[in-house]
């Protein structure tokens, strides 16, 4: 049976492997296969992005999977899909009479074309409706999903008996009249899948988080010419030395700045006339671009490996895609600043009073730049799953005390068969997005402060691209080997965490409708919209634009904790109630968080005071 839905939640929840409950009936089913996206003519609509550039990305975040090298992942073998239609069976095949309560189980050819009366039960002959069909499947995280175990006694059925809201205190009931035979229900069982040892078959709802998380990465501004940013080291100095350089230095030097200094030099008689004034003044406000260049690619080569730069010209390249003009070749993505703002060079119906004191919370909150951004180009990638944890260690929503084993997961790929080759999906979507950057000297001095940790430093951007890592979707950053990435990092994500929120709360989107993107290196945060949510009561662009003060002072509601005691002692002041967000939303899937970094308090085992 095929489905189409709002082609962006295909790259989210309704992917192959995943079950959902249809929207007009009561049945559930499992998506089997994604249709590519087709036009009106009929033809493939191709995504139309740099193939070996995703997949160079893709590989390095999957090989993170303890399988990975059990997986065939050749690139020559990859289809990069954009989705447009999804074929699903019916999931789960057992159905609970409703008559004589025996529950049935079917092949999936044998309903698979069900329409709500098309099968009767095995027992009795009543028609099995939609409402009889069991929410419960058996989950293995090798990836396996199959329908629960159902014993047999005296060949007449058995039936489901719940006695309470608790999965382990239900019991199977032979349904031959005059029995009493009981079992217990079996809350695992045996995987089906033939290449499984793992033991750890789970019965669960089939529509619990844990029982599917998509692996998606997101990308910002994905273009051609980027298939040749791992291979060529010129770009990727270029890239790193374009964001070293201020914007407005990279050219010709403003005329009005040169006016001004051969004024200066003739009044100080270094310059005999006007002319030789403005030759001098131009050349020493004329940047030698090409020796940056040279300067730049010495300090990445004794400071990074060549894995560690391209992922660094990766993420200052997804930052100056947003910050600089430059790196948006078509004029397609429409940002300004606070700053733009209050300067008068963007159009504004805000007064000039209410536009200096936006600055001055901006200021307040110790934040160098406030961009809002229309036609934010995200491109969400798709390239597999996992059931029982999103996390390769396993180790997400295990418990303090080692009750939750923390079972490894396995990486499941997306194929359109067993022998086919592997797909990845993908869709690029334009969103709303306000970008965040932390004021540099205000981060260094509270780290100084804070972590007994003193440096000499004459400029603080090399500083932090040098002393900044980006731990991806799952690490965690140790404070005694990584003091300073660790609280730094911490900060921004906290920071960013906060703003979720309190966006959350005065526009009306719901924790899981926004994302962050994380870029540490340059203190920047970019929060923007899920293309596949509609509901809305705001715009991110509209709420930073009217009610920027209103935002700065709900940060403060992040100070807040309705579990602080253990909070603070047992989690580092971060857990489920003040922080931490749905696995869609975070970029670190809920790691290097603390409330303690902006408001105060315990932190890696010491006091510190608060960023803000």
């Amino acid at each position: 049976m095929t489905m189409e839905r709002k082609k962006s939640k295909f790259l989210y929840d309704f992917l192959p492997g995943a079950t959902f409950n249809h929207s007009e009936t009561n049945l559930s089913g499992v998506i089997t296969f994604l249709n590519p996206d087709y036009n009106e003519a009929g033809q493939e609509i191709g995504p139309d992005l740099p193939d070996q550039y995703i997949l160079r990305r893709v590989k390095r975040h999957a090989s993170k999977w303890e399988n990975w090298n059990q997986i065939e992942f050749n690139p020559a073998n990859v289809n990069i899909v954009q989705p447009g239609s999804a074929n699903f069976e019916v999931f789960p095949r057992s159905f609970a009479c409703s008559n004589c309560g025996t529950v049935n189980q079917f092949h999936y050819s044998d309903i698979q074309d069900y329409q709500g009366t098309a099968v009767e039960c095995q027992r009795c002959g009543v028609p099995l409706r939609d409402h009889d069909q069991m929410r419960f499947a058996a989950v293995c995280s090798c990836g396996q999903l199959q329908d629960i175990y159902v014993p047999e006694h005296c060949g007449a059925g058995m039936s489901f008996r719940e006695d309470s809201v608790e999965l382990g205190d239900s019991y199977w009931r032979c349904t031959k009249q005059g029995c009493d035979h009981t079992e217990p229900f079996n809350a695992g069982g045996k995987c089906f899948n033939e290449n499984c040892d793992r033991n750890d078959l789970k019965v669960l709802p089939h529509s619990a988080s844990t029982t599917f998380y998509a692996q998606t990465q997101t990308l910002v501004n994905v273009r051609q010419d980027l298939d040749t940013l791992h291979t060529n080291d010129q770009y990727q100095v270029q890239i790193v030395s374009d964001y070293l350089l201020d914007e407005d230095q990279i050219g010709e030097p403003d005329p009005d700045e040169v006016m001004d200094l051969a004024m200066e030099l003739r009044q100080s008689g270094e310059a005999q006339t006007n002319d030789e004034a403005r030759e001098m003044a131009k050349k020493r406000l004329t940047v030698d671009v090409s020796g940056h260049r040279d300067t730049t690619a010495v300090l990445l080569d004794s400071q990074f490996e060549d894995r560690e730069q391209v992922r660094l010209s990766e993420e200052i390249f997804e930052y100056l895609s947003v910050a600089s003009d430059a790196y948006d070749e078509e004029g397609y993505i429409y940002s300004y600043t606070l700053q733009d703002l209050a300067d008068g060079t963007t159009e504004t119906h805000l007064k000039q009073d209410r536009l200096d004191e936006y600055i001055e919370y901006r200021n307040e909150r110790k934040l160098s730049d406030v961009r809002l951004v229309k036609n934010f180009p995200i491109t969400t990638v798709t390239y597999g799953y996992t059931r029982t944890s999103p996390e390769p260690d396993g180790t997400y929503g295990a418990g303090d005390d080692g009750s939750n084993d923390a079972v490894p997961p396995s990486l499941n790929l997306f194929r359109s068969g067993k022998w086919a080759d592997v797909e990845i999906f993908a869709k690029t979507n334009d969103a709303e997005a306000v970008m965040l950057t932390l004021d540099q000297q205000a981060v260094f001095e509270w780290v100084e402060e804070n972590f007994d940790i003193k440096f000499n430093i004459d400029d603080l951007e090399r500083w932090y691209l040098t002393k900044v890592t980006d731990p991806g979707r799952f690490g965690k950053l140790d404070p005694e080997t990584e003091p300073v990435s660790r609280a730094v990092f911490t900060l921004l994500h906290t920071y960013s965490h906060a703003v979720i929120e309190a966006i959350g709360a005065l526009s009306g989107y719901g924790r899981e409708s926004l994302v962050e993107h994380l870029l540490p290196r340059t203190l920047s945060t970019i929060i923007y919209k899920r293309a596949d949510t509609d509901y809305s009561l705001g715009s991110i662009f509209t709420l930073f634009e009217e009610e920027f003060i209103d935002v700065m002072h709900q940060i403060e509601e992040a100070e807040y904790c309705t579990y602080d005691s253990i909070c603070r002692s047992d989690h580092n002041c971060a857990c489920e109630d003040c922080l931490f967000l749905s696995n869609i939303t975070c970029a670190n899937s809920n790691n290097n968080l603390s409330r303690s970094v902006l408001f105060g308090g315990p932190f890696d085992g010491k006091i510190i005071d608060g960023y803000l």
